[in-house]
Order: structure tokens, then sequence, then C-alpha cells
């Protein structure tokens, strides 16, 4: 899996989606100093990046809209014209027409589209503008010019769009809401979340087991270990004084492992986030992950039946084999 920076272009998300714990996040960040730097500019943005190695995908999301700072898609052309993989996530919140058809041309490794919803999970209003857009978009899926990797809504499809998104056939819609390891005020709503403490040495599905390489960069250069740290717990450095080694490889880090390993270094949200799993486990799944991958490789061009037996063998084994390793654990 590839190394990641999930960049938030500002702090404060007007989107106020149900499972981001804003308040958490703003009164954290500013905790120790109001005047701390709210929006993130493109000059900063550049020079961040340039210290950022080029094998480590640069995701738009974060913790905010990206489309919140007027100068996201300034951001989004530089990365991409600078040969980074770039993912796109968005609530179209900010975004208009002319932003979109600068996107459309560049070469990007997903374009996520978070929808509105009838109940207002995510303020996402939908004007004629939202929808003239949306509209758009959607026609340029069709086309190839920029393909939706898939749709994201907390619920179900606002009825004002569902014409329109039907247009999308065959883009998976995802609905899950996750409790951010616990950091919401309340999981009303909430579809995925850890009941419990989990135990034993555990490694992360999301930012590559103890590799711990799916970062925040916040809009002052700080760099976060986890999506999952809105309570901002786990700072590892800044990009504004350090290099992207001395961060990735610092003392915070460390000490996050150490205590993945064994609670007994101190607590850490893994134990109570649902995408962390029992070492085990994960090295069981990683090495079928594998043996399916090298299947495919060596069985292409042979029989569809053969090849569809091998993987599904594969998968089979890369299943069966966490639940054992968790029952191995708990006993």
């Amino acid at each position: 899996m590839a190394r990641k920076i999930e960049v938030t272009t500002r702090m404060g998300c007007k989107v106020n989606c149900r499972y981001c714990p804003q308040k958490l996040a703003l009164e954290k960040y500013f905790a120790a100093d109001k005047k701390r730097e709210s929006v993130l500019s493109f000059e900063k943005f550049r020079e961040y990046l340039d210290k950022i190695p080029r094998d480590v995908q640069i995701i738009f999301s974060g913790m905010c809209e990206p489309w919140l700072n007027a100068e996201c898609t300034d951001m989004v052309e530089y990365a991409a014209r600078d040969g980074r993989e770039v993912d796109i996530y968005t609530t179209l919140v900010g975004m208009n027409h002319e932003d979109y058809r600068r996107i459309r041309n560049l070469k990007l490794h997903y374009f996520v589209l978070h929808v509105a919803d009838k109940d207002n999970n995510a303020t996402i209003p939908v004007t004629e503008e939202y929808k003239s857009l949306l509209k758009e978009i959607v026609e340029g899926h069709k086309s190839g010019r920029l393909p939706i990797t898939s749709i994201s809504v907390h619920g179900q499809m606002h009825p004002e769009i569902c014409d329109i998104m039907k247009e999308a056939e065959g883009v998976p819609v995802l609905s899950e809401i996750y409790d951010r390891a616990g950091n919401l005020e309340s999981d009303e709503g909430v579809t995925i979340s850890q009941k419990g403490e989990k135990k034993g040495s555990l490694c992360c599905t999301k930012c590559n087991g103890f590799s711990l390489d799916d970062n925040y960069l916040l809009p002052d250069g700080t760099m976060l270990v986890c999506p999952m740290d809105w309570g901002l717990e786990y700072e590892l450095g800044t990009l504004e004084t350090e290099s992207y080694e001395e961060i990735s490889e610092g003392k915070v880090k460390q000490e996050f492992r150490k205590r993945m390993r064994s609670s007994k270094y101190g607590p850490v949200l893994c134990r109570h986030c649902h995408v962390s799993q029992p070492e085990l486990a994960y090295r069981a799944s990683c090495f079928f992950y594998g043996l399916k991958q090298t299947a495919r490789k060596l069985l292409k061009g042979d029989k569809t039946e053969m090849k569809q037996a091998a993987e599904g063998a594969a998968q089979n084994r890369a299943e069966e084999v966490p639940q054992y390793a968790e029952g191995v654990l708990q006993n």
C-alpha cells in the first residue's frame, strides 16, 4: 500500500457531517494558540509538497471540505502537474463549474463524491447551482473525462438529486458512518463502530500496519499520525521546520507503535478503532492477499474457470485465517 498525506485545506467545515467531530478538532487545534494558522495558502502548500517524497499519495480530504479553501483548485492542479498521485474526496461545497473544468482533464487517481442526503446528515445545500454542477460532473463521468470512483451518502440520497445520480450507473454507493475511534459526541446514526477495548498487539489496516503512513497535514504544516485522530492527540511534527523523514520516524510515531504493540506502554486510540486488527490476523491477511495477487499474475491468460477457482481459494483462506488468529489471541 502506498504512503499517503491527507490534506486539510482549512480548519472549520460548515458542511459539518455527522461523522466529523468538528467541535473537538477546533477546540484542540486552537487550544494553545488562538492565532494558529487556520487556512492553508497555496504558497505554503507548495512549500510543504516539496518536502513530501514523490511516492506519497496526495489526498484532498482531511478535516474539511477541500473547496472551502478558495485556492484548492490551484493546489490540485499543482500537485497533479507535478506528477503526484492525487485523490479527491469532495462534497462540492465551495466548488464551481470553472473549478471542475480545470480539474477534469487532470490525471487523478480517485475522484469520490459525497452527495446530499435527505436527512441533512451532511449540510450540503441542494441549490440549482449544486444540481447543475452535479449534472456536469455526471456527464463528465459518462464521457470518461473524469470518472467518479465512488459516491458517498450518509443515509438516503436527497430526492432532488436522485434522477441526476441515476445517470452515474455502476458507480459504487457507500453509506457507512464511522464513529472516528470513539471521537464522536454521539453514536446516533453511526453504522460502524468499535464496541469495547481491543487487546494485544494491533496493526492498522488503513495505515499499513505499523508503518503508520496515512497521515493528516494541517494548515500550519503539522502532521497527524492518523485520520481518526480528531482530538489531535498525536501530532508527529511540522513540515514548517522538519523534513518528512524526520517526522515519519520521530519520537511520537515510535511511542505510538509501542502502545499499539502493548497497552502496558499507555493508551492509544487504535484500541477503540474499527480499522485496527490483531497483528497476527493482519499479517495473515497480507500474506494471503499477496498470494491472491500472485495467482492472478500466474493465471493471466488461462481459462476463466481455473483463474476464478484459484483466486476464490486464496480469498477464502484470507477470510478464514484472521478469524482463527483472533481466536488464538483471545484464548
